[in-house]
């Protein structure tokens, strides 16, 4: 896919970011890994799974793995060190991977997190804005996602036009228009 946009340098609280497209090969998974386990091990009174368990898992490691294909995009904070702090990305489901917040096979599922030290800094925001314009530009009608019952990041989801849209075990899904 190609990108439409530049990095674009963010300030905040004293510390300039740049927010950067989600590269379209495999250092992307790489990159992007550490937010997916951030994703799945929210909760601080479940372990937390390895990075190889969330590998090893079909539905998990679908997030990411063979980045690159017809959908894919996102976009990643860098701090001035151009570490990645928080990354937001979308994926269409495939014949044989449907995510957790599944709604319907051409509607792309979102996943997204800072880095638990740069959070309540407006990043999320940020990144949730760039990754609607991508869905945006690209044609997309809706976005999904899934969220579990007890995590307060529905309420961001709920504050940024998300509904929910049914069920996937103890999380909700939710789905917003673009």
């Amino acid at each position: 896919m190609t990108r439409v946009f530049a990095p674009a340098p963010l300030i905040r609280q004293n510390v300039a970011m740049k927010l950067v497209p989600v590269p379209d090969d495999a250092t992307a998974e790489d990159m992007l890994r550490p937010f997916l386990a951030q994703t799945v091990n929210w909760s601080i009174d479940s372990p937390p799974l390895s990075d190889s368990q969330i590998a090893a898992d079909d539905l998990l490691s679908g997030y990411l793995d063979g980045w690159g294909r017809s959908g894919d995009t996102g976009v990643v904070i860098l701090d001035d060190d151009d570490r990645p702090v928080g990354a937001a990305w979308v994926r269409l489901p495939g014949e044989d991977w449907r995510g957790l917040g599944w709604a319907g096979d051409q509607i792309p599922e979102l996943r997204i997190a800072v880095d638990p030290q740069e959070q309540g800094k407006g990043y999320g925001t940020h990144l949730l804005r760039a990754v609607l314009d991508l869905l945006r530009l690209a044609g997309r009608g809706s976005v999904s996602l899934a969220v579990h019952e007890l995590n307060t990041a529905g309420e961001f989801f709920a504050e940024n036009g998300f509904v929910i849209a049914g069920r996937h075990g103890d999380a909700d899904v939710l789905l917003r228009s673009i």
